[in-house]
């Protein structure tokens, strides 16, 4: 009886750690960043911009094509950098030449074709999708049979193929570029009525089609097949979405098709100005950059005091100095339907105020992820300092990591378990937080 008893204990408790394996979740899971690396904030972020994409390119199992799209507002040019899963493509599947092929020849282009879902990504300031992060995301969700799409944001573009061809580029409060592309993005998913309404036996078209979305009448025609399309924001790029996010729904305009988003490494209350040296200089840099890469299109405006503020904003020492100078002429948005494109803020402070998605992720009505780094030397303080707001919204996720610095928790690959497809947090490829 007694040893019937102590293996009745041993099974009781054989058991008890099964159950707690099964519990046990991704917010509740050790997560082991390299000793060396993923434990120094600065270093962590360096090797995922640089490292984050090992995966070699796999021709066989996934076809990258680049779109460029045109934004009805201005006339920007918006390039979109895809990875699709070669299952899905209508032609060309035995090609091995990725390399060669252009988005005419696939099913992404057409209206009503897309039936996987969408991880829509966009990167950080001074970034672009060639980027190890963003490449690192892409592959992690063409693994699982998802479409990856690497937006450029206006004047981006790494392979430096498609210059910006309007005198306004990209910043932190601009969510008409990102509404454009969504739009674009939802009128070619798949749905069962092939896009016909069922009431009123009329097709749905891309100038319709936010129409729809607030008409009783037409809420049956909301039956995709493809999709959800899910948006992925790092840095700037998370401000961007979460900004997006609470736009639409605070008016009951977001679309059907959208299923969720994350935002890594969100600011939420923007300020340039606090920000500390060197990385103060450092970004100032990297917009310089960006400026004379598309200066060509930038000396077509020949206001003078656009041209003198650009000039100011080149000797600006610090981004916080060269916002305030191109405040006047920067792109935005008003933050209700239709979302009309305005140009130009009072100055710095304003434009960092009405830039700042903390003022809206209050309202977001999707699932929306937050993650954030306890050694970020850029966001994090901004971040705790505005957290309240995103604590009392309910669809809001808030999760923070111990290490990772500034998007770098892709510098560690998940930790193998034995088990599953390729182990890890998630199985397959990619880095834990992917």
């Amino acid at each position: 009886r007694g040893g019937g008893n102590g293996q009745s204990s041993s099974n009781n408790r054989k058991s008890n750690n099964n159950n707690n394996k099964m519990k046990e979740g991704i917010f509740s899971r050790t997560v082991k960043p390299s000793l060396f690396i993923g434990t120094r904030g600065i270093v962590a972020s360096t090797a995922a911009y640089a490292l984050g994409s090992k995966q070699s390119d796999d021709a066989k199992k996934v076809k990258r094509v680049r779109e460029v799209m045109k934004m009805g507002a201005d006339g920007a040019l918006i390039v979109l950098d895809w990875e699709v899963p070669l299952d899905i493509s209508s032609t060309n599947n035995n090609s091995n030449n990725a390399a060669n092929s252009s988005i005419e020849n696939i099913d992404i282009y057409k209206p009503n074709s897309i039936t996987k879902p969408i991880i829509l990504l966009l990167h950080g300031m001074n970034n672009d999708s060639t980027f190890g992060y963003i490449r690192s995301m892409m592959r992690t969700a063409t693994d699982r049979g998802w479409i990856a799409v690497g937006m450029n944001l206006r004047g981006q573009d790494g392979l430096h193929q498609v210059k910006n061809t309007t005198p306004r580029g990209y910043n932190a409060g601009y969510t008409g570029d990102l509404r454009g592309v969504v739009e674009q993005l939802e009128y070619r998913l798949k749905r069962r009525s092939g896009g016909i309404n069922r009431k009123s036996g009329k097709r749905t078209t891309l100038n319709n089609a936010r129409d729809s979305n607030s008409n009783d009448e037409e809420e049956e025609d909301d039956d995709y097949i493809g999709g959800p399309i899910y948006l992925l924001g790092y840095s700037l790029g998370a401000n961007i979405v979460t900004k997006y996010l609470g736009e639409e729904s605070l008016h009951g305009t977001l679309p059907k098709c959208i299923g969720g988003g994350a935002a890594m490494g969100n600011p939420l209350h923007i300020h340039s100005g606090t920000i500390a040296f060197p990385w103060n200089m450092l970004l100032g840099a990297g917009v310089k950059r960006s400026i004379l890469q598309n200066a060509t299109s930038l000396r077509k405006h020949h206001e003078p005091g656009f041209q003198h503020a650009m000039k100011k904003a080149l000797l600006a020492p610090t981004i916080g100095k060269l916002d305030d100078a191109a405040a006047p002429y920067l792109i935005r948005n008003d933050s209700y339907p239709p979302y009309a494109t305005r140009i130009g803020f009072k100055d710095g402070e304003e434009y960092w105020w009405e830039s700042s998605s903390h003022r809206y992720v209050g309202h977001v009505s999707v699932p929306l992820l937050k993650i954030s780094a306890q050694d970020d030397f850029l966001v994090f303080g901004q971040f705790q300092r505005k957290l309240n707001h995103c604590l009392e919204n309910p669809n809001v996720v808030v999760v923070k990591t111990r290490c990772g610095g500034h998007l770098g928790w892709q510098e560690s690959p998940p930790p193998s378990s034995g088990g599953g497809e390729g182990g890890g947090l998630l199985g397959g490829s990619g880095s834990w937080s992917d």
